[in-house]
């Protein structure tokens, strides 16, 4: 099977997602047979597991996420022409956008995965409503699409998507835990972690105003920075943080290891891969009540739940956290990430789609290998 992934950005969740399975995907089909396209500007974020695979990456310049599109739409012909995938997988709003709406002359079989609902995002009623009815007019364009949460699978109902089209594939990572020491953090107050991008979605501006007034009992250490433009956009002036910028994955892994808990702030989330990575550090996690993150954390059991854009409700939430709530709630989060997130399984659902997604168009499969794997066991 020969499968082009075709993604706007590889910053964040969807680049966790990539490395999760690019390279089982290399092993499973033939790194040969494995292509990403990806922008230019992102190609430092590629997580080295990702480029020992071997498989093949392609590239195209964006300059800006909307004028990067016709660099994409080029790129993405340009792929079809030369690697002639049976599967394109493409990642996220602006990719799914490209690689639904593309005539070619031999259309492939697409499969779509949004990574989060461009209409969840918090914006106008008729940006919304615009999301929406787009969603739903290109449905027809993919011949299946993968959510990965209940929260998004829903949501595509609500709006009119025929459940034939969708297949629920929870995301899932790899269950052995980094090798790698905590980080240098030797602080006595509470130490608090934000890890993912900032923007306006993932609410850091929310939880710098959360804890400004707790300067004298919380740390707070900032993993990542802007995805696109190179400003931080309306973020409070706070002396508070600690920015790191963008770590690896290990480095991300021990500065998890060192804190007390994680803190998710997202104004909305089709799903959240930072609070299982931290889960299956057992490390706890306190995240707003929105998408996905609510059902990872099952609805309060696993986690601590807060309202959305509400810096008040989070101050008192950080603010009254007790060492025994914490060890409690990094036993059950671990507990809850064994049972349900798994990469064998995501990995295996995956493929399934994709073999459902070409069944379904009767098309033959190129240079199908036996499948094998170096991870044997794929039950949950």
């Amino acid at each position: 099977m020969r499968v082009l992934h075709v993604c706007e950005s590889i910053i964040g969740g969807t680049g966790s997602y990539l490395s999760e399975i690019l390279s089982d995907q290399a092993e499973l089909y033939g790194s040969a047979n494995i292509t990403l396209l990806i922008p230019d500007s992102h190609t430092e974020y590629l997580e080295q597991n990702i480029i020992d695979s071997g498989i093949r990456i392609e590239k195209f310049r964006r300059p800006s996420r909307r004028s990067g599109l016709f660099f994409l739409l080029w790129a993405y012909f340009r792929c079809l022409r030369e690697f002639s995938p049976d599967i394109v997988h493409s990642h996220s709003s602006f990719a799914g956008l490209v690689t639904r709406l593309s005539w070619f002359k031999r259309r492939p079989c697409v499969v779509f995965c949004p990574h989060g609902w461009a209409f969840d995002i918090v914006g106008t009623y008729w940006i919304k409503y615009l999301a929406k009815v787009v969603e739903r007019l290109l449905a027809h364009r993919a011949e299946k699409i993968i959510v990965i949460s209940h929260y998004e699978y829903q949501r595509a109902i609500t709006i009119g998507i025929e459940p034939s089209r969708l297949r629920l594939v929870l995301n899932g990572i790899s269950s052995k835990v980094p090798n790698i020491e905590p980080a240098d953090w030797r602080d006595n107050r509470l130490k608090v972690l934000f890890v993912g991008r900032l923007d306006h979605q993932k609410g850091l501006d929310i939880l710098l105003e959360a804890v400004q007034p707790l300067e004298a009992t919380v740390a707070l250490r900032v993993i990542g920075d802007v995805a696109v433009d190179k400003t931080r956009g309306d973020l409070p002036k706070h002396k508070t943080p600690e920015f790191l910028g963008w770590l690896s994955r290990e480095d991300v892994a021990a500065q998890m290891k060192a804190c007390d808990v994680l803190v998710v702030p997202s104004r909305w989330e089709g799903f959240g891969l930072v609070v299982i990575e931290a889960m299956r550090l057992s490390v706890p996690v306190v995240a707003t009540a929105v998408g996905g993150l609510v059902e990872i954390l099952g609805g309060g059991e696993f986690g601590f739940l807060v309202p959305p854009e509400d810096p008040i409700a989070l101050r008192a939430c950080i603010a009254g956290l007790t060492r025994e709530q914490l060890e409690a709630k990094a036993i059950a989060g671990r507990r809850r990430f064994v049972s349900k997130f798994s990469a064998d399984r995501m990995i295996r659902e995956i493929d399934e789609t994709y073999r459902l997604a070409l069944g379904e168009t009767k098309r033959p499969v190129k240079e199908e290998p036996v499948i094998q794997t170096r991870r044997q066991n794929f039950d949950v």
